[in-house]
């Protein structure tokens, strides 16, 4: 593309036609970051104007989205509206539609403009049996399986605080939006995305399908810990309060640095395999040692030894964090009472959010100006791009789950993705069967002669990419390493803040070899401040970026996720803030490069915005309610006919009460019960509901109260997901022909585009799978060459012995 077509970020119009969080979202991150945002409110105004806590007349939720907007009131209802909106639509890049419990039901569907970006957010989608449903953050979380892995294994599951489904779904909207608007550059042509809660939620798991899809296993709840042979990674208590035990694979390290290294001779405790099998003789043995410590000194004591180890914070602790501070994460919004704001999830050169208060209703009223008289003509060729990102060359330094779901977003939006792995990172030559069992990720829970290359973990991550196994710590390694970068347009890692440059490849080093690169770093708690060599995953971060201190049965204490939620919001956000930087480039007529910082602590902070600027108003953290909403009565997780089976259900207003109590034969006093009322009795309601749940299955029960309009989804687990009908009708799944693993279905892109769909082109690669080809085409290195690198060691097809 070569900055054809692209004009400045801060030049671009969206409109964002009020609808739901998700919508408000989107819209936030293109206002924060510069673009022009119209917010397109009804005569009444947006609905969540009054959700929350009162702050100078507006709700918490309405203030922390709507950052940066100015807001336009307009009936589309009426004829003169009808074509105020057509008139907009003609000036902007990009519309945003969304709706939320109710299904969207688009206004600019028809809209004829070949210019324009339209992106749609709904909880199911416009087409499919469940396009139809309501559904909320609540429910999202159940239908998309996630709930279901929260709390302990004896109780119901329990959701995790706050919008965390419609934020996700605002962020993945943002994305397609982003990459219709770069192939709009290239072919002159609009295009509409579309993204729904629940394929998103559902696109965003680790392991939790894939254990079912592989090996026949379905993941459970397992209160603070984590499922698996990984323990302790978990929320404890400790004399000071709570603490972030994350200390799987540093268990010696840390015993050692307790002065509890006699631990490590006990069979229970010792053996990391045997460990995972008995979790509770390794919490009975280290917890009075916990109970003799702060939080503080065990902090200290962890991370001295390069331990995850992390406090769990209330929100008003979190306000106070030193290392946030020292990172000016923080800003002030208002004037006679301001509250302070996360300053945005990511960091782009050029791009420091600069947060406006959230805007009156209908403040502007001027007209807009006709932005779109330099747009070009749709391409001669009339041939779209293979895909937004078509072109674009990633090395993909990234491990886990955060930096590898976002670069199989990015292969998926067609970039040419190509993972540069160490030759062990995927795993020893040999795996033994008790600890395959224990890793339920191996088909038929076997390892297999080539075990590197069949874990279903690594796999669903891998699509689309090319691989190659490269030593980057002997020299040769890194010079070949060195000429992909001059041939590269982004590298993308997440490391820690200390590896890239011991390796010699810091950002001025990547710079000089390459001044249009784009260098996005994904490190845990920023490369720069108090904590930045903190050792840190995504439990850790959780907890520390005050999402466990919120989440909670009434009577517990903290809760992690069963999902290490951190990852994907971390992954999300560094495809936006990659898109971003390319945008950006392509602007510009030198195409110089940037480096990105997608720090996994401040991405997730973003997430639970409005329950910071909620706790400054209270001046305390919210309490724990488990399942409970105060704006909703009865919302809980009834337990259903079957073996650990459940449904979600959350009455929104008086009319669905009334229809619940008549479809479960209620007692017929009930029916009259207000809002307030059923609040004042929710133990007795959630009872009676519980009667009635119980003897029906969970899936006949959602659809009953959908049909009258009941928000309610069942509460899927890992089985369940991957055979919704839903998610099948919508060609969600996709299965490639894996050499060595099989056949075995993986998770889509919840980002539908019309024009250039995401494709599926290639299976999983093979460790160094695509050395020749890659350093061949890209190096010219001979089949010579390249046989003495292998007979060097300095490239592999297997792990070292």
């Amino acid at each position: 593309m070569r900055g054809r077509n692209v004009r400045a970020f801060g030049d671009l119009l969206v409109l964002e036609i009020a609808g739901s969080v998700a919508g408000a979202y989107a819209g936030k991150l293109f206002a924060d970051y510069g673009a022009s945002v119209v917010k397109i409110e009804p005569p009444g105004g947006d609905p969540t104007r009054h959700e929350g806590e009162d702050w100078e007349g507006l709700g918490t939720l309405f203030a922390y989205l709507n950052t940066s907007k100015r807001s336009r009131v307009l009936d589309g209802s009426s004829e003169s509206g009808h074509a105020e909106l057509w008139d907009w639509l003609s000036r902007a890049d990009a519309v945003i539609e969304s709706s939320a419990p109710d299904p969207l039901e688009p206004v600019t569907l028809g809209y004829g403009g070949d210019y324009l970006v339209k992106t749609y957010i709904s909880p199911f989608g416009l087409t499919g049996p469940y396009a139809g449903y309501r559904s909320n953050e609540f429910t999202d979380d159940a239908i998309g399986g996630h709930l279901y892995l929260n709390g302990e294994p004896d109780r119901e599951p329990i959701a995790r605080p706050g919008h965390q489904s419609e934020y996700q779904a605002g962020l993945q909207a943002f994305i397609g939006t982003m990459a219709a608007l770069r192939a709009r550059a290239h072919s002159g042509r609009g295009q509409t995305v579309e993204v729904s809660h629940f394929e998103g939620m559902a696109s965003l798991h680790q392991h939790t399908t894939a254990m079912w899809t592989h090996a026949g296993f379905i993941p459970r709840r397992e209160g603070n810990s984590q499922p698996g042979p990984w323990h302790p990674i978990g929320i404890y208590p400790c004399k000071s309060g709570y603490v972030l035990l994350a200390i799987g694979n540093s268990v010696r390290e840390f015993l050692a640095a307790a002065g509890l290294s006699e631990l490590q001779d006990d069979p229970n405790v010792g053996d990391p395999l045997v460990r995972g099998q008995n979790k509770h003789a390794f919490d009975a043995a280290i917890l009075p040692w916990l109970m003799e410590h702060t939080t503080e000194e065990i902090v200290a004591l962890g991370q001295g030894v390069f331990a995850p180890v992390g406090p769990v914070p209330t929100l008003p602790e979190l306000l106070r964090d030193e290392h946030l501070a020292e990172r000016r994460f923080w800003t002030q919004v208002g004037e006679s009472r301001p509250l302070t704001y996360p300053r945005g999830p990511f960091r782009v050169p050029d791009h420091e959010p600069r947060l406006l208060p959230p805007p009156e209703l209908g403040e502007f009223e001027g007209a807009l100006p006709r932005r779109n008289a330099d747009r070009p003509a749709p391409s001669a060729a009339g041939q779209p791009l293979a895909g937004p990102l078509s072109g674009i060359r990633v090395l993909d330094l990234t491990r886990v789950w955060a930096g590898p779901l976002a670069t199989r977003m990015l292969a998926d939006l067609g970039a040419d993705v190509i993972i540069v792995e160490a030759p062990w990172t995927r795993g020893p030559r040999e795996v033994p069967a008790a600890a395959a069992r224990l890793n339920p990720t191996y088909p038929e829970n076997e390892a297999g002669e080539r075990p590197w290359n069949r874990t279903g973990h690594y796999n669903e991550l891998a699509r689309n990419k090319r691989a190659i196994a490269l030593r980057l710590d002997v020299p040769r390694g890194v010079e070949l390493f060195e000429g992909l970068v001059r041939r590269s347009d982004i590298v993308i890692e997440n490391f820690s803040p200390r590896v890239m440059p011991q390796l010699g490849l810091g950002w001025e080093r990547l710079r000089e070899l390459n001044p249009h690169l784009i260098y996005v770093m994904m490190p845990g708690f920023g490369t720069w401040g108090p904590r930045r060599d903190w050792v840190a995953y995504g439990p850790l971060i959780e907890s520390a970026a005050g999402l466990s201190g919120l989440m909670g049965y009434s009577d517990s204490g903290p809760y992690r996720s069963g999902v290490s939620w951190p990852d994907p919001v971390s992954g999300l956000n560094a495809v936006a803030a990659t898109l971003l930087a390319l945008w950006d480039r392509e602007a510009d007529p030198r195409r110089r490069g940037r480096a990105v910082e997608v720090a996994m602590i401040e991405a997730m902070t973003t997430f639970i915005g409005e329950e910071l600027l909620a706790s400054q108003v209270r001046g305390t953290n919210a309490p724990r309610r488990g399942n409970r909403n105060p704006g909703r009565a009865p919302q809980g997780c009834y337990p259903c006919a079957g073996e650990d089976s459940w449904i979600a259900i959350s009455v929104t207003s008086d009319g669905e009460w009334r229809s619940l109590c008549e479809l479960a034969e209620l007692d017929a006093s009930l029916a009259g019960l207000d809002h307030p009322a059923r609040l004042a009795q929710h133990d007795a309601l959630d009872g009676a509901i519980a009667d009635w749940t119980r003897r029906h299955s969970s899936r006949a029960l959602m659809r009953e109260l959908q049909q009258r309009r009941i928000v309610a989804c069942c509460v899927s687990d890992a089985r369940e997901l991957v055979a919704d009908v839903h998610l099948a009708a919508r060609d969600f799944w996709t299965a490639p022909d894996h050499p060595d693993a099989g056949r075995h279905p993986l998770p889509g892109i919840a980002i539908r585009l019309s024009e250039t769909p995401a494709a599926f082109r290639r299976a999983p690669p093979l460790l160094g799978e695509h050395n020749a080809e890659v350093l061949g085409e890209l190096l010219q290195l001979s089949p010579e060459e390249l046989a003495e690198l292998e007979e060097a060691g300095v490239i592999a097809v297997r792990p070292p012995e």
